[in-house]
C-alpha cells in the first residue's frame, strides 16, 4: 500500500509551534542567564573606552539586544548619558534601505524634517529627538546630538559625495570622532564612505558614479538646498566587505570589542580607521571581493 507523502501544509503546521516553543526557551535561558541593565550597558561602554565629552558615531542592531531589561528609549539615553550633553552622539538617518542610486530616482527632493530614517528604531527616536539636529544632505543625512554632535553640523549639501569632504563624516576626524556598532559587525559602518572619497585616487576602480546628480533638500523652514553630488557606483557597493579591514584594524592595536550579556561591542577611532585603509591602500588592497560569492580582496595595479 502506498502512502502519499505529507502535505508542505502540514509539515509547517508542526514545525511552526516548535519554533516557537524554541524561541521561548531561548528567551527565557538569555534573560535568565545574560540579562543587563541600562546601568551594565553603561558601565561597558565605559570599560570599552568611551568617556564623557566624546563625540560618538552610532551603528546599533536593537534585535541583537537581547537581555537587555529596557527598551530602545532606554538604550538611547544610555548612550546620551555616555557621552553627555558637552560630547555628541551622531547616528546615520538614510531615508531608505535601496541604493542612492535608486532613491533619488524616486526622490526628487528630500524633506529633512519629514523623511524618516530606515537605519533602525533607535535612529529615528533620536532623529525626533528634542535638541537633535539632522544634517541637510540628500541621501546621507545624520542626526546628531549634544554640543560637541551638532558642531559637526555644516553645509553638507555643498559636499561633492555623500559621506566625504564637507559632511560631518569628515569632520569626524579632526573631532577625534570614535565609531561605535552594537550587534552590527563592521559591515554598517558608514564612515568608510568618507574614506573612499578620500583613498579614490588610488583605487583602481572609483567607487562613485561616473554622472553627477543634481539634487535638492528641503530643511525644517522649508528652505530648498541645491546638491552636485557623485553617488555610490552600485556594482562596487555590493561588492563591499568591511571583514577585510579587521586583520588590518587588529594588528595596529586599534581592535576594541567587548560584550554585556550576549550584546557584542566594537569600538574604532575614526582616524584609525582612515589609517588602517591608507595602509592597505598603500599596499594596493582595498575592502571589495572581485566577484559576489567569493572572498578574494581587489586589488590595485601593481
Amino acid at each position: 500500500m502506498t502512502h502519499a507523502a505529507p502535505s508542505q501544509g502540514f509539515v509547517a503546521g508542526i514545525k511552526d509551534p516548535l519554533r516557537r516553543y524554541r524561541h521561548r526557551v531561548r528567551t527565557a535561558y538569555i534573560k535568565r542567564f545574560f540579562a543587563f541593565s541600562s546601568e551594565d550597558l553603561l558601565k561597558a561602554l565605559r570599560r570599552l573606552g568611551i568617556e564623557s565629552g566624546d563625540v560618538v558615531c552610532v551603528h546599533s542592531s536593537f534585535d541583537r539586544f537581547m537581555g537587555f531589561t529596557g527598551n530602545v528609549g532606554d538604550a538611547l539615553k544610555t548612550l546620551q548619558q555616555a557621552v553627555g550633553q558637552d560630547g555628541g552622539l551622531v547616528m546615520p538617518t538614510q531615508p531608505f534601505n535601496e541604493s542612492a542610486v535608486k532613491y533619488v530616482q524616486k526622490h526628487p527632493i528630500t524633506d529633512i524634517a519629514r523623511a524618516p530614517s530606515l537605519m533602525g528604531m533607535m535612529t529615528e527616536i533620536l532623529r525626533r529627538t528634542r535638541g537633535a539636529v539632522r544634517t541637510i544632505n540628500p541621501t546621507h543625512p545624520v542626526a546628531t546630538w549634544g554640543s560637541r554632535g551638532v558642531g559637526l553640523v555644516g553645509r553638507d549639501w555643498e559636499a561633492g559625495t555623500p559621506c566625504g569632504r564637507g559632511t560631518a563624516y569628515h569632520r569626524m576626524i579632526d573631532a577625534s570622532g570614535k565609531i561605535l556598532l552594537l550587534g552590527t559587525g563592521v559591515q554598517p559602518m558608514t564612515f568608510y564612505h568618507c574614506v573612499e572619497e578620500l583613498i579614490e585616487p588610488r583605487m583602481p576602480a572609483s567607487p562613485f558614479t561616473r554622472e553627477g546628480f543634481h539634487l535638492r533638500t528641503k530643511d525644517a523652514a522649508g528652505t530648498l538646498h541645491e546638491s552636485d553630488m557623485r553617488l555610490f557606483e552600485p556594482g562596487l557597493s555590493s561588492r563591499r566587505r568591511m571583514s577585510l579591514l579587521v586583520p588590518e584594524l587588529k594588528s595596529r592595536g586599534y581592535w576594541r570589542d567587548g560584550r554585556v550579556g550576549r550584546l557584542e561591542m566594537i569600538l574604532l577611532n575614526a582616524a584609525d580607521v582612515l589609517d588602517a585603509c591608507e595602509a592597505k591602500a598603500a599596499r594596493g588592497e582595498f575592502c571589495y571581493i572581485d566577484e559576489p560569492g567569493h572572498g578574494t580582496q581587489t586589488q590595485g595595479p601593481e
